[in-house]
């Protein structure tokens, strides 16, 4: 399980909608969490970190890894403390 945070500036909700779609749709996405204010993005799932910005840059969004703030290895969080949508699988 992967945690990948991104940082990209959203401007309204039609931005935070189209992200949140493009994210939504990659393959091993388990959960996606967007906070406006601070522009950051989390995304919590079995995928690859280059996967997950590309999807975000194929929207015109400028996207850029979370820059760490810490030397030490954070444990990643658990999908129980996101506050997730659930994504539906419909045959994707």
């Amino acid at each position: 399980m992967e945690v990948v945070e991104l940082k990209v500036r959203l401007h309204c909700k039609a931005c935070e909608k189209s992200v949140r779609k493009a994210l939504c749709r990659i393959k091993g996405v388990t959960c996606v969490e967007i906070d406006v204010v601070m522009s950051k993005i989390t995304v919590l799932g079995y995928i690859d970190r280059k996967v997950v910005v590309k999807a975000v840059r194929r929207t015109g969004r400028r996207a850029e890894l979370w820059p760490s703030t810490s030397c030490r290895q954070e444990k990643p969080r658990l999908a129980g403390r996101f506050g997730c949508i659930n994504i539906p699988r419909w045959g994707f």
